[in-house]
């Protein structure tokens, strides 16, 4: 199945059934297997509704396209989701809470969909990443986060730090996760309008981000490890914030 510039295959149940429910108009197609599945077949259904042309292929389809992902036997020929420019932030800036997370130099497509269903989890309104050397909305990314992809807008920027001031200057506050932060995130009071940033898997974020950050933290844990992957971090720390939030 030849696909044009626009379109990509997204796979994967949650992943699939989110965007028919929420921009059916951007689906061309919906492929499965056999199946006796209940979901599949509500799937089925709504693509009917909706009069998305249902395909069925052989299991050997899915393998040949979607290696190395969960891909449970179905997948959408769908228009790219758009990713977000940085005007965008300025629908959101006026809000009395803004909830922000700031993804800095992530290149794994399995932390970056892990990070999005977390940050959907929290009711997070946006999640921004840099232009250059990003993970970005790709079909991975898409399967891992379960849909979330498609419930928050995915902006993407030419600068983190310059970022970062914009939103100060609208009353944000800006929390950095760093190993080498002294306040522990479960002792930080957070604002109702707040980001936080995520470092790179390998490296944390950068020298200038951190300056720029209004407060570190860091997520104590035993010294028989050093650090948690990207991904858990993101979780443990968004929802500390929201449980704050809600309580105050």
């Amino acid at each position: 199945m030849k696909l044009n510039l626009e379109e990509e295959f997204v796979c994967g149940l949650n992943a699939v059934s989110q965007i028919i429910k929420t921009r059916p108009k951007s689906v061309r197609t919906l492929i499965t297997a056999e199946s006796r599945n209940e979901r599949v077949k509500s799937i089925v259904q709504d693509s009917n509704i909706h009069m998305i042309e249902v395909i069925k292929e052989k299991t050997s389809f899915f393998e040949d396209n979607f290696k190395e992902i969960n891909h449970q036997n179905i997948a959408v020929v769908c228009n790219k989701r758009s990713e977000e420019s940085e005007d965008f932030l300025e629908s959101i800036l006026k809000n009395e809470n803004i909830k922000i997370l700031i993804l800095e130099g992530l290149t794994d497509p399995h932390n970056v969909g892990a990070c999005l269903r977390s940050a959907a989890g929290c009711d997070v309104d946006a999640v921004i990443v840099p232009k250059n050397r990003s993970c970005h909305l790709t079909p991975t990314v898409r399967k891992i986060s379960c849909g979330a992809s498609e419930l928050i807008p995915f902006v993407v920027v030419t600068n983190i730090v310059r970022t970062i001031n914009k939103l100060q200057d609208c009353g944000v506050r800006v929390y950095g996760s760093d190993l080498q932060a002294n306040a522990s995130h479960d002792q930080v009071k957070y604002s109702k309008k707040f980001a936080l940033v995520i470092g790179s898997e390998d490296k944390g974020i950068r020298r200038l981000t951190r300056e720029n950050c209004d407060e570190l933290i860091k997520i104590d844990m035993s010294q028989k490890m050093d650090s948690l992957n990207a991904s858990v971090s993101t979780g443990i720390l968004l929802f500390e914030i929201a449980r704050q939030n809600k309580i105050n």
